[in-house]
């Protein structure tokens, strides 16, 4: 061939038509050099006087409100506002925590303890650690066991995990890493590694760890396994196999947290397995129990400095069982709580009830226009109209002055009104006879629905068909929790400020005592009219027949006496637990958050709404003019929302040259080629490409050129 066929053989052939890829080099830019990306500066974070970071480089940061007119004494307020009542009560939870697992950790101190010397032991000493279903738990028990552990014990401490546990070259791996980095010194690890005879031993070779256990004289290696039944039970059992092989030379105490029971645990691993350990059981706090005891400190407790609504406590309940978390994300949901209220509401201020700050000097008049916009002082304006004090109605609605002296005076009594709720909680909590959920009674008192619920009518029930030994029994367990208080609320007794009802109590329980003493004199039982049947049925024999017949029972004077202190004592009980709603108490906004808004959207979210919102209807995300709401396609909408738009009008099985074709008419505007075929292109692809990382669409498996519909809107 010449050369002048060869020439004409390959016209018209572009090398670019049949690469696999290529680089995207747009016209506008093709006489720019690439510029460098500029680097990111690090910045220090600074520490000022009081030992916090400086505003700069705190993720977290307050702004103004009241549309930015917030003078910057009360934003520094709110931020100091919400920094101390978080620590605070982090504190507590932290307590908490601490105490919750510390008798499993002293139990399993004294069981490696007591193992002795482990190098004789026929069997390999194991802990069954059974956490409970709540996997979730197992992480901070297990991080609090190494910590533990390794501050008590003469020897390395290593934690497995199931992620970490591809095959047993990885774990071995892992193992003698984790153990041999606990106590480094100096040319440690190269002689760990090589033998006397000078070879060089595999990094996955227990020798190095028995020589780790010479060098350092361990009296006990721990390898805990966190979550054991996610291991691969082969793996578990060439592990235990090894370990029984080395258990004369590496003194070894193997720890399984279990989430079942140890008899399924045993069922899974082979009977060679089963027969080299020798374990103990060791039981842990469930996650429920523990997060009911958070929840009394930091959500009911008589010192948490703010309140959470019955709203929002359904919310974080209904997740945490309905997700299985952990207690971490329920401390993590309330300190969100926090943060949304100090930094949305301007009137969190006022929840300070430490300062002795001048609220008249304090307050702007955006304040008190903020107050008046309350529902809070809605309700309280119309209680004035009905009791027909009309003047002081006028005057809260016209004169701050006014408004101010009404603030003040809800703030000094507000902690009285929440002590008075708390007390009712602790008193219906301790009279019933059956156990009490702390939330479930938290929300119903919180609503408002405390003297209506079943458990104050199950108080009042079983109170009226009791015995008077069973009663004076009941007025004195009362009168204890008033005396004695909530210590798991952090609430005093309040025997002082309750003197007249202890009073009526104790004259009840008196009156009760005589009629018992006077019943046991003449032998005949003491009864309420409520355990007294009213009718009895009366049988009379005539001309060989039986008849029956009701007459109404009669009461002795003692069994009307007594049924008469029933009824005193049940009324008194019904008036202490009917109680005011804390929503309807005046600025009740300020230490009380209830709104499920921002908690929702940002620990239950629906991305995909949220997904199909933005492409459907780009202008509500994007502000622009050129994105204006349109019936239809438009080709000023971003690529992807048009791809879309296109992809939505298709069946199951979309053709892909046919989609590009009507993507390219829509965008290239025709005839008039607003854009080059090559740019479009480019469009097209990252469209695409966004739809199928979204999971809308994946390559048909039926025909090489179209795509399959995976999602639909709205399902």
């Amino acid at each position: 061939m010449s050369e002048f066929d060869d020439y004409d053989s390959h016209r018209g052939f572009d090398t670019t038509d049949h690469q696999t890829a290529y680089v995207y080099d747009p016209t506008n830019a093709a006489n720019e050099p690439l510029a460098q990306p500029a680097k990111r500066r690090k910045v220090a974070k600074t520490i000022g006087s009081g030992g916090h970071t400086s505003e700069a480089s705190r993720p977290f940061s307050f702004e103004p409100l009241l549309d930015g007119l917030e003078a910057p004494d009360c934003l520094d307020t709110r931020k100091c506002l919400f920094e101390r009542s978080w620590s605070a009560t982090e504190a507590r939870i932290q307590s908490i925590l601490n105490d919750a697992n510390e008798d499993t950790l002293a139990e399993v101190t004294t069981f490696i303890g007591d193992s002795g010397d482990l190098r004789v032991l026929d069997r390999v000493p194991t802990g069954f650690v059974v956490t409970g279903p709540n996997i979730t738990s197992q992480g901070l028990l297990f991080n609090q066991l190494s910590t533990h552990l390794r501050s008590q014990i003469d020897g390395p401490v290593v934690v497995l995990r199931s992620g970490d546990a591809s095959n047993l070259k990885a774990v071995l791996k892992q193992i003698i890493r984790d153990a041999t980095n606990q106590r480094p010194c100096e040319d440690d690890e190269g002689e760990l590694s090589s033998q006397r005879d000078g070879r060089k031993l595999l990094n996955y070779d227990l020798e190095i760890l028995h020589g780790y256990v010479e060098v350092h004289q361990s009296q006990v290696v721990v390898v805990a396994f966190q979550d054991s039944e996610a291991f691969d039970t082969s793996l578990v059992a060439d592990l235990i196999s090894l370990f029984s092989s080395w258990k004369d030379r590496i003194p070894v105490v193997l720890l399984f947290g279990i989430a079942t029971s140890v008899e399924l645990f045993h069922e899974r691993l082979s009977q060679t397995a089963s027969r080299s350990l020798e374990g103990r059981q060791f039981d842990v706090e469930q996650t429920n129990s523990l997060l009911e005891r958070i929840f009394e400190k930091a959500v009911s407790g008589s010192e948490a400095p703010l309140r959470l609504g019955s709203k929002l406590v359904a919310e974080l309940i209904e997740r945490q069982e309905d997700h299985v978390q952990s207690v971490q994300s329920f401390v993590v949901a309330l300190k969100y709580s926090y943060m949304c209220h100090f930094y949305g509401n301007p009137l969190s201020i006022l929840n300070d009830v430490a300062s002795n700050l001048s609220l008249q000097k304090f307050l702007q008049p955006q304040h008190f226009e903020l107050i008046r916009m309350l529902p809070s002082f809605k309700k309280l304006a119309e209680g004035l109209v009905e009791a027909g004090e009309l003047l002081q109605a006028r005057d809260i609605l016209r004169d701050d002055k006014a408004l101010l002296s009404k603030v003040e005076e809800c703030l000094d009594s507000r902690q009285a009104d929440i002590s008075r709720i708390l007390r009712a909680m602790h008193l219906a909590a301790a009279c019933s006879s059956e156990p009490v959920t702390k939330t479930e009674l938290y929300m119903t008192t919180f609503q408002g629905d405390l003297g209506r619920s079943e458990l104050v009518s199950s108080i009042l029930d079983s109170l009226k068909r009791m015995a008077p030994e069973d009663l004076t029994e009941f007025i004195r367990g009362a009168s204890e929790a008033v005396n004695g208080g909530a210590p798991s609320m952090d609430l005093e007794g309040w025997a002082d400020d309750d003197v007249e009802f202890l009073g009526e109590l104790s004259k009840i329980q008196t009156q009760v005592s005589l009629l018992l003493q006077a019943s046991e004199k003449d032998g005949k039982p003491v009864r309420s009219s409520y355990a007294i049947h009213s009718k009895g049925v009366r049988t009379t024999v005539i001309a060989q027949r039986v008849q029956l017949s009701y007459e109404k029972s009669t009461l002795s004077e003692q069994d009307k006496e007594f049924t008469a202190l029933v009824d005193q004592l049940s009324q008194i009980l019904s008036d202490y637990f009917t109680i005011d709603s804390p929503q309807d108490i005046f600025l009740n906004e300020v230490w009380l958050f209830n709104s499920t808004t921002p908690y929702r959207d940002y620990f239950t979210p629906r991305p995909r709404a949220v997904i199909e919102r933005a492409l459907s209807a780009p202008y509500d995300y994007l502000n622009c003019e050129c994105c204006e709401p349109l019936e239809g396609l438009s080709s000023t909408h971003p690529a992807t929302a048009i791809l879309y738009q296109m992809y939505l009008e298709t069946g199951s099985l979309i053709n892909i040259f046919d989609l590009w074709s009507a993507f390219f008419e829509m965008i290239g505007g025709g005839d008039e080629q607003k854009i080059q075929e090559r740019d479009a292109l480019v469009l097209f692809y990252r469209a695409l490409a966004d739809l199928k990382s979204l999971g809308m669409v994946k390559q048909s498996k039926k025909k090489a050129d179209h795509l399959a519909k995976v999602a639909w809107k709205g399902l």
